[in-house]
């Protein structure tokens, strides 16, 4: 695939990763959407909870890798200190 040409195991690992997880969260928002809208009385409070703390650990994980990836290339550029 065009998509993994010239990118190294942890990049494709960590776009598979985060297509895995963007799908799951996916699937239990709309499974949400849909069990609000066929029993409105339903109290979906802690669903929402649930889904958005997971976007918060996943968006500040790969966040994380990002910034340690690029701070580990400018030490390799400018060499170790």
């Amino acid at each position: 695939m065009k998509l993994f040409e010239g990118r190294n195991t942890i990049d494709v690992v960590v776009l598979c990763l985060t297509a895995l997880i963007v799908a799951t969260i996916f699937t239990l928002a709309t499974a949400v959407v849909i069990g609000k809208i066929i029993h409105p009385e339903v109290d979906v409070s802690q669903a929402q909870e649930t889904i958005g703390g997971l976007l918060n650990n996943i968006v500040g994980g790969l966040l994380g890798f990002i910034g340690g990836r690029a701070a580990g290339r400018l030490e390799a550029q400018n060499g170790a200190k």
